[in-house]
């Protein structure tokens, strides 16, 4: 019984705990890894997922529309964000903060802001509350107006630019 509960802490729980995220690593009986049935084992920070950026395609994403109004970091961008208090509510967003940093709070540590690719974005995936691994952004506080996470979106389309 005792060898059940340390398995059961040991491997179990750490699994459970973890962030999600592609590319677990997959161990087969015998301790061969596999790509199909086993265990699931956590890296050294507790994640099931070996660590690494997936790289986005230079294909379109598909949130990204043509037509729309330029939006601006400093105009449309920072006002919605000026209530959000940084990933992990550490400071208060800036563009040096979003713009090529990678997630704390992903263990595949996906990228912020991934210029035109609003769908592999940390913080697009966080106001949406799709595909994110934190609970939908802001916390406690209900969604943002679908206008704004609009503008975050498309100012991710048009590249995130500084402007």
């Amino acid at each position: 019984m005792r060898t059940r509960f340390l398995v059961l802490c040991t491997v179990v729980l750490p699994i459970l705990t973890s962030c999600s995220g592609g590319g677990s690593k997959v161990i087969a009986d015998g301790g061969a890894e596999a790509g199909s049935a086993g265990i699931l084992l956590p890296d050294a920070q507790g994640c099931r997922t070996g660590g690494s950026v997936t790289a986005t395609t230079d294909s379109p994403d598909p949130s990204c529309t043509t037509g729309l109004p330029t939006v601006s970091f400093a105009k449309d961008v920072v006002p919605v964000l000026a209530s959000c208090t940084g990933e992990i509510c550490h400071a208060p967003w800036k563009y040096e903060t979003l713009a090529g940093q990678h997630s704390t709070s992903c263990c595949d540590h996906r990228w912020l802001v991934d210029p035109a690719h609003p769908s592999a974005s940390h913080v697009i995936q966080a106001v949406r509350g799709v595909g994110a691994c934190v609970p939908q952004m802001p916390l406690d506080q209900g969604s943002l107006a679908d206008a704004d996470i609009t503008k975050l979106t498309v100012w991710v389309c048009q590249g995130a630019l500084d402007n």
